[in-house]
């Protein structure tokens, strides 16, 4: 703890001769397990340059220490700081000088038992996951040419104004961007420097013949070009562990030992697992005494980096109908998390998810089951079916305990109905059953865990984790439409747009062929757009989304829990 605040004081002083300019597009929170911030105390916003440069978009009308956490986290942070009852910064340095303790007095408005802050007071938590070593000028690696001309904003956020342009060298930048934190450092037009810690969308590596501007302060370096960056990266400065992180994995076959304790740091409590994984379901027979255990796949559907949370069972045209439920709330997790160019694969999860629903409605000769669905449709992507254990015991002398019956889900299973609305635009195409891309916007309907009501009545499902995703008030309906409007432009830029960059070796009204990854996948995509065209339809289904759904109000959705 001393030696995270010292660094914490340190890396502040040198700050506050720093000034930055930045327009920032945010990223979404880490929803991913990651090691809990550290508690560094309580600082005070010296006005300029602010304590913490980058305000989170979340809502502070709901906001706790963990939220906060998890938008730095995503946001590629090291520092996250609370101010007046749950306004929530983040920064790569804190530029403002530590104070009593007692000043941070404001609970936070989404868990009062919690501390957030004062008024102009920031209660202040530190990333351990990032190195505490110094870090110089020759740590920064240069990463050539890249572009910084995309329509979604600059490639670097922080602009180091206060650096004199007219003398600026590739050296200068570079202290300045390590003096402020940021791992990334970039030199464009002979003499303008910025700084980040991600590098934006629509950024790419570009010739190394287009950085061909002299620096002003030094001829013989070259300081990027027309809308183009000598980029630089310093690893030291990065989080050893960012969102998505997978630990190695261990060659011991050792279960680890429950998690104690015994320091004095703060975290969060441990990650929740999920509650929609049927348990083991035990049968037995009559005088053979032969106890049978079917243990359900914990990844039954499998794109890329992204697992499906196992279908409950079922044994009949309701039930069934359940299951396509769940299935289609899982759609947009696995276009958030599958990553490129698995995540084309969601396309097939999705036609998946509506076969069942098909396959509930054909009243199948031999039952509605799970296991005939699964001989006719089995999942992809090496997935394995349930496993069943049969082991042969003694018989009871007495009574037995009662057979399971069929297992169900712990808690009920939400229509897929979309409270927010797909925009129309003649123009471009899209509407209600065509998005951009055939890309869907995730759904938000009612939450579906009973300790959430009656405060938070909706819930967007983006992650197969229920608990993970974002919940919200009933007066919060036209936030979480917001949120489902931006995560559907997030997709359809990285998913829709990235893919109408690929050249198929057919297209038209053909097959196309993509070729990635050392593999052949058949589609049946007809993408036509170019990407600058497809970011247009991106753009202009997100504004219409937006406009579409600022009026939803929710009202007679979800009036009671299990209420669909």
């Amino acid at each position: 703890m001393a030696a995270l605040r010292t660094m914490a004081a340190a890396m502040a002083a040198v700050a506050l001769v720093r000034h930055v300019q930045a327009t920032e597009v945010p990223l979404p929170p880490c929803l991913d397990p990651f090691r809990p911030f550290v508690y560094s105390g309580c600082f005070q916003d010296s006005g300029n340059p602010q304590i913490l440069p980058y305000r989170s978009p979340a809502p502070p009308d709901d906001m706790t220490v963990e939220k906060c956490m998890a938008e730095c986290k995503g946001n590629g942070y090291r520092y996250a700081g609370l101010v007046y009852y749950g306004v929530c910064y983040c920064g790569s340095t804190v530029n403002g000088p530590e104070v009593e303790e007692s000043q941070c007095n404001l609970p936070c408005k989404g868990n009062s038992s919690q501390t957030c802050g004062g008024d102009n007071i920031f209660s202040v938590y530190t990333d351990p996951t990032f190195p505490i070593e110094d870090v110089t000028v020759e740590d920064y690696d240069s990463l050539g040419c890249w572009t910084d001309d995309s329509s979604m904003g600059r490639a670097l956020t922080y602009r180091q104004d206060k650096v004199d342009g007219a003398t600026l060298t590739t050296e200068k930048c570079l202290l300045a961007c390590r003096d402020g934190g940021f791992p990334f450092a970039g030199t464009e037009f002979g003499g303008e420097c910025y700084c980040g810690v991600v590098i934006g969308n629509g950024t790419f590596a570009a010739p190394a013949g287009e950085c061909d501007m002299a620096c002003n302060g030094d001829s013989s370096q070259t300081c990027g070009g027309r809308g183009r960056l000598n980029l630089f990266v310093s690893d030291e400065l990065q989080s050893l562990e960012p969102c998505g992180y997978e630990p190695p994995v261990s060659s011991s076959s050792v279960v680890p030992p429950t998690s104690t304790s015994t320091s004095s740091v703060q975290t969060t409590s441990p990650p929740i697992t999920s509650t929609t994984t049927q348990p083991p379901i035990t049968t037995t027979s009559s005088s053979a005494c032969v106890s049978t255990t079917v243990v359900p796949p914990t990844c039954e559907y499998k794109c890329g980096k992204w697992c499906s949370s196992p279908l409950p069972d079922w044994q009949d045209a309701k039930t069934c109908k359940g299951a396509w439920s769940h299935c289609t709330l899982q759609v947009a997790s696995c276009f958030k998390h599958a990553g490129w160019p698995d995540v084309l694969n969601c396309f097939d999860f999705g036609e998946w998810c509506a076969d069942v629903s098909k396959y509930c409605d054909t009243k199948p000769s031999g039952g509605c089951r799970k296991s005939d669905f699964w001989g006719k449709k089995p999942p992809r992507g090496g997935a394995q079916p349930p496993k069943t254990i049969t082991v042969t015991t003694t018989c009871a002398p007495a009574t037995s305990t009662k057979p399971a019956t069929s297992s169900t889900t712990k808690i009920p299973v939400p229509t897929p109905t979309n409270i927010c609305q797909q925009p129309t635009s003649w123009l471009h195409g899209y509407g209600p059953g065509k998005p951009v891309g055939g890309i869907e916007m995730p759904v938000v309907t009612c939450n579906d865990l009973a300790e959430d009501w009656p405060n938070y009545p909706f819930k967007q499902y983006n992650d197969i984790e229920s608990r993970k995703c974002v919940k919200y008030q009933r007066h919060q309906c036209p936030n979480a439409c917001a949120d489902a409007c931006k995560e559907q432009y997030d997709d359809c830029v990285d998913v829709y747009a990235q893919g109408c960059k690929l050249k198929p070796k057919r297209r038209a009204e053909e097959q196309s062929y993509f070729e990635f990854a050392g593999s052949i996948e058949k589609r049946t995509f007809k993408w036509q757009d170019s990407w600058g065209v497809a970011i247009v339809k991106c753009k202009a289904q997100y504004a219409d989304c937006l406009w579409t759904n600022k009026g939803v109000t929710g009202s007679g959705k979800c009036p009671k829990y299990g209420g669909w």
